[in-house]
């Protein structure tokens, strides 16, 4: 029995924390509708959002910006980026996803961690703590 518990508990810190790019959408950017439809959706976010809030924009080629927001139109926004303390514009079209907060700045590397990632963070290390737990408590040597 505590075979089978300590391979589910296995299996699911593997799930977890590991990236599985077969259970990703296919991406369908390329037709032009659907470009509308994630630039309005992100517009909508940022209004949500509104002027002074805190905002994470991530974009197609990779670069975060970290910041509040001061001002948005119908094809882009502008926010005032916490790092360089600088006005940034950015288009609806180039922005890949847009997060509420900017992150906490990691203490080692002195970058922002994306706010998004925090539970999944806390959940790979319970499910690593549950493993060893659960690998202790076994009576029998393996």
């Amino acid at each position: 029995m505590r075979q089978i518990f300590l391979a589910v508990l296995t299996t699911l810190a593997i799930l977890v924390t590991s990236n599985h790019p077969g259970f990703a959408q296919t991406n369908s950017a390329s037709s032009p509708k659907t470009k509308q439809t994630k630039a309005e959706k992100l517009k909508k976010k940022v209004e949500k959002i509104g002027i002074g809030g805190k905002i994470t924009a991530v974009r197609f080629d990779g670069r975060d910006f970290y910041g509040a927001v001061s001002d948005f139109e119908a094809g882009d926004f502008e926010m005032v980026e916490v790092d360089s303390k600088r006005t940034v514009k950015l288009e609806y079209a180039e922005l890949k996803k847009i997060h509420k907060g900017d992150g906490e700045r990691n203490l080692i590397t002195g970058k922002r961690n994306n706010p998004q990632r925090g539970w999944l963070y806390g959940l790979a290390i319970f499910g690593t703590l549950a493993v060893l737990l659960g690998v202790g408590l076994s009576d029998k040597d393996f």
